[in-house]
């Protein structure tokens, strides 16, 4: 039984009638019209225009069917890795990334500095006596070897390999990502510490 063919048939003055309609699904007509003759073809075409077009509408377009939208995912962006030391122009201070403050001499500090500033290159001992030191002439080049390995000792064993010795030529600062420079005196970390003396 097509939609216009049930919607034609009679319905009794004064009684309610539940008819099957395609797919299972049933009307219950529970109202009574007063229409003119003359506009009883009219009305019976309007109403099953209107029920062929909500017959038509998809399940998924009403508003209990659908699919909750999938909420957008966020994109993870790797937090930057801490580096293993800063150096805190500033205050002249090395801190290591749980915190604790490395304790350099003036000249060990300016040596690792000038290392950090300079990296990827070998840089020969007169060279590091000349701007670190700012000796013109060459004393002694065991001065640089000796410092270089106190700043190995006390950068410990997890950071010792963070200055390169290139033997017969002079030492190289390796890894620069591990060691950041601080230029804010008031960088995190840098604030509210007591100066070495």
């Amino acid at each position: 039984m097509t939609l216009e063919t049930a919607f034609r048939e009679p319905v009794g003055p004064d009684s309610f009638e539940v008819r099957p309609v395609e797919g299972g699904a049933v009307i219950e007509v529970t109202a009574r019209f007063v229409v003119a003759q003359q506009d009883i073809a009219a009305l019976e075409r309007d109403f099953a225009r209107k029920l062929r077009a909500l017959a038509e509408i998809p399940l998924q377009s009403t508003v209990e069917d659908q699919a909750a939208p999938e909420a957008p995912r966020l994109r993870s962006v790797p937090t930057p890795a801490e580096p293993a030391l800063r150096i805190l122009v500033a205050p002249r201070r090395v801190v290591r990334a749980d915190g604790t403050f490395i304790e350099l001499t003036r000249l060990e500090f300016d040596l690792l500095l000038f290392l950090r500033e300079n990296p990827g290159r070998v840089h020969r001992r007169e060279a590091l006596l000349n701007a670190v030191w700012q000796l013109n002439s060459t004393p002694s080049t065991r001065t640089v070897d000796v410092h270089i390995r106190r700043i190995r000792s006390k950068l410990g064993p997890d950071l010792e390999d963070l200055i390169t010795t290139v033997r017969g030529v002079g030492y190289r600062l390796d890894h620069t990502e591990e060691v950041h420079i601080e230029h804010d005196p008031y960088a995190s970390g840098a604030r509210d510490t007591p100066r070495a003396t």
